[in-house]
């Protein structure tokens, strides 16, 4: 198991194949952006009409008795530009907001730490990995919440995902609360994923995202979960992305998808914010080894690393890249509705200056961990030395 620690402040707290510059070929981000209007939507027809009895008890008013525990858990990394937002909104969702840093270098703790005074129930771990292990961290987040919060609901979010249930006709809770009191067997809900982009429109002097950032695609076929403490935890398995949830090696039967919970998704925020992505997300395949790369881990990573490797002045020097990728036709201005009220840790800073600061602290964290490696075992530095002193004629 690798390490994990509780900080101090301890709080009641991803294109396969390279490709070219153009518009037509570049992606960048985790989805592509023209999703075919209304897909998820005819995907969770089905759904609804499985638990449109569940949903319709909820105007009978709240369960008796104890009401449910809702535990948000996040694993973070540099995302000091949005997860005050993010935090605060998050909020009126959950009773308790579970995280796990893994090293972020960017000012990120401090917001948490000033949250965490300020009274949010937060808890932090941290776990400063070089390398792509998503999946065991995301389990983690689900027992922890389950044992020592007592979670009834486990709700998976990035720190660039919100909560959106504008169109869901009840609240978050009055949903759950029915589905609970329906006696229904459902273990999972996922809950698509709409993503949001940036434009030369946005109001730049905007700090709170969701409010800057207003134009969306349609809802993606892509989904995140949450996850019901009902199941055995010990058998249990969050995958990467915490897109699925895995009993006993298979993924749930007992489990729905709720097309009128949207999570709005603002992956892209800035040019220099991508370029992080793409270094620091490739870089991390490669520092797991072969398994990742056979495995696809981060694959979409791959194009736009090579590029900036290769041939940095066709994306650092491209007016498209820089100012308009993100300009579709397709898009739909359609701002979330943001519940976290107003910042007060956020700083102001530059986009290319936190872009240097989050690369500059992995590339320490990356030589630091070489180095303990090396330390820790002399058959390792017997290797290292060994690669170092190799050399073969190129030309």
């Amino acid at each position: 198991m690798p390490e994990r620690r509780a900080l101090t402040f301890a709080v009641t707290i991803r294109t396969t194949a390279p490709f070219g510059t153009s518009p037509a070929q570049f992606r960048g981000g985790r989805h592509a952006p023209g999703q075919s209007p209304g897909r998820a939507e005819r995907r969770g027809h089905v759904d609804r009409l499985r638990h449109a009895m569940i949903v319709s008890s909820a105007v009978q008013g709240r369960t008796k008795g104890k009401p449910m525990k809702y535990v948000a858990v996040t694993r973070i990394l540099d995302e000091a530009d949005i997860v005050e937002a993010f935090t605060r909104h998050t909020a009126l969702f959950a009773g308790h907001h579970i995280f796990i840093d893994n090293g972020s270098n960017d000012g990120t703790l401090d917001i948490l730490r000033s949250l965490q005074a300020e009274g949010l129930p937060i808890t932090v771990f941290q776990n400063k990995s070089v390398h792509y292990n998503e999946r065991e961290f995301n389990t983690f987040l689900y027992k922890e919440a389950v044992d020592n919060h007592r979670a009834d609901w486990v709700i998976f979010l990035d720190a660039d995902e919100f909560l959106d249930d504008r169109h869901l006709g009840m609240s978050f809770h009055q949903y759950f609360e029915a589905l609970e009191r329906s006696g229904s067997p459902v273990q999972c809900v996922k809950i698509p994923m709409v993503n949001y982009q940036y434009t030369r429109q946005d109001n730049k002097d905007e700090m709170i995202v969701p409010r800057r950032m207003v134009k969306r695609h349609a809802p993606s076929d892509t989904c995140k979960v949450i996850v019901s403490a009902k199941i055995r935890h010990d058998e249990i398995m969050i995958d990467n992305g915490s897109h699925h949830v895995f009993c006993r090696g298979s993924e749930v039967r007992e489990q729905i998808t709720e097309t009128r919970i949207w999570l709005a998704h603002y992956s892209e925020r800035s040019p220099f914010q991508l370029v992080v992505k793409f270094v620091r997300g490739w870089a991390k395949v490669l520092a797991a080894g072969e398994v990742a790369l056979k495995a696809g881990a981060s694959s979409h990573y791959r194009g736009p690393f090579e590029i900036l490797k290769d041939r940095p002045e066709a994306l650092l020097k491209s007016e498209w890249f820089m100012t308009h990728k993100n300009e579709h036709p397709d898009l739909v201005e359609d701002p979330t509705r943001y519940h976290g009220g107003e910042l007060r840790y956020t700083p102001r800073v530059e986009d290319d200056m936190i872009a240097v600061r989050s690369l500059m602290g992995y590339l320490a964290d990356l030589a630091e961990q070489h180095g303990r490696l090396i330390d820790s075992s002399a058959s390792v530095r017997q290797l290292v030395e060994q690669w170092g002193s190799q050399h073969g004629r190129i030309l």
